[in-house]
């Protein structure tokens, strides 16, 4: 069964879908939710992973919870991976779960999606008023590229970065960029 691809504009403002959610997680989607609200009530930094099978539903868990827990709390988001499909299923799922019962709190967020794509944009237009950066690790790994994160993470007090397909995270290129955004008042 081929999945259905849809694509979306490099950039852009997200509104909240004037409805709820008519997905209902898995249970073991629901206990992954659960355990991050636990670690997130407790309010101090941490590091965690989200482990669930193959079509388990990591990038629907991760993305309904942190457009709960971070989007509409005011927070960014840098959302790194290795391959475009991973960018695309990553924008298609905070787009398509944007859901008003979700993001409650703010009228909308800008994204940006950022890779060597022809159909992504570039790190010259990575903006401070982005909200949600989907980047590419090889985009952002270069020192000059990486410096174009400067403004957007201004002053901000905590963001949230992801790795998707964590396991690639001990590479040179990822180490590179999360040594650059670990700042001890960071949440990553």
């Amino acid at each position: 069964m081929q999945q259905e691809y849809i694509e979306f504009p490099a950039a852009g403002e997200v509104r909240p879908i004037p409805s709820a959610n008519t997905r209902h997680p898995y249970q073991h989607q629901l206990d992954a939710i659960k355990a991050l609200d636990r670690m997130d009530s407790e309010n101090i930094s941490y590091s965690t992973l989200i482990v669930l099978p193959t079509g388990g539903g990591k990038t629907y868990t991760a993305s309904t919870w942190l457009l709960r827990n971070a989007l509409d709390k005011g927070k960014k988001i840098l959302w790194l991976a290795h391959r475009q499909t991973l960018l695309d299923q990553a924008a298609e799922s905070f787009q398509k779960f944007a859901y008003a019962t979700e993001i409650s709190h703010i009228s909308s967020f800008n994204y940006r999606i950022v890779s060597g794509s022809p159909n992504h944009d570039k790190t010259v237009n990575i903006s401070p008023k982005d909200n949600l950066l989907i980047i590419s690790k090889d985009s952002l790994g270069r020192k000059s590229n990486l410096e174009r994160l400067d403004a957007w993470l201004g002053n901000e007090k905590e963001i949230f970065l992801i790795i998707d397909e964590a396991h690639h995270s001990t590479a040179k290129t990822y180490r590179r960029i999360i040594d650059y955004s670990n700042f001890p008042h960071k949440k990553y």
